[in-house]
């Protein structure tokens, strides 16, 4: 793959735009752009984390799989991050999976060859470091979002991080998709998209979701939105 015809498709990744680019150029002739669908996993718990990913325009869910089957979202990663945190921890596996939620394109690149990029330290370590932070922060919020927040604030926050992490106001998603991203029955998901839907906030036709009105569902979200949003931006701005 050539850096220079794929250069404005792999910065639409905020941590590879932030790379010099002798540091991406190193990456180069490892790096891939590939093509994911809806729920195929990429990283499955406890097997070896072969190779992380930054998605482009498509968006990943970090899934907690409970012993009978049940899922539970842990986080979401978009354009704003990468999949396979536990390599720069020296992991080399994990008991959680990552799956594709939103279709679309992601940069992959083999976690041997960019641990030794991470551990030359360099650009991409200190990008590293501050984005497993803000992991650290997303899942904070997130758990108490899951504790203390209505569905209608938390589905607000879910569609607005969706809408971030794929860089665009319409997007494919299913309402069973949803029940099991935000742990809640599909009929719950159902009835709060139409509520946000005839408030004129939303249009959901035939699992495709298109953001009407942001200013008021950012103001129908939750604070969680605007604190993970803010600290992100803190970091990296």
């Amino acid at each position: 793959m050539s850096i220079d015809q794929n250069a404005p498709l792999l910065t639409q990744n905020h941590l590879l735009a932030k790379l010099p680019s002798d540091e991406l150029e190193h990456l180069h002739p490892h790096i891939e752009l590939v093509s994911l669908s809806r729920g195929q996993p990429i990283i499955v718990p406890n097997e070896p984390i072969e190779c992380v990913y930054f998605p482009v325009n498509s968006l990943l869910s970090l899934v907690t799989v409970m012993e009978d089957g049940s899922t539970v979202e842990s986080g979401c990663i978009g354009r704003e991050g990468m999949a396979g945190v536990p390599v720069f921890l020296d992991a080399s596996i994990t008991p959680m999976q990552t799956l594709a939620q939103i279709p679309g394109q992601a940069v992959r690149v083999k976690s041997q060859i960019i641990k030794e990029a991470f551990d030359r330290g360099g650009a991409l370590q200190k990008l590293l470091y501050r984005y497993i932070y803000t992991v650290i922060v997303f899942s904070s919020q997130s758990a108490a979002c899951n504790r203390l927040h209505h569905i209608e604030a938390r589905l607000c926050r879910w569609l607005l991080m969706s809408s971030d992490g794929v860089g665009s106001d319409s997007f494919s998603l299913t309402h069973e998709f949803l029940s099991t991203m935000l742990g809640i029955r599909r009929s719950g998901v159902s009835e709060t998209a139409r509520k946000l839907q005839s408030r004129g906030l939303i249009s959901y036709q035939r699992g495709h979701i298109q953001i009407v009105d942001r200013k008021s569902l950012e103001t129908s979200a939750c604070e969680c939105y605007r604190i993970i949003k803010a600290e992100y931006n803190r970091l990296f701005s």
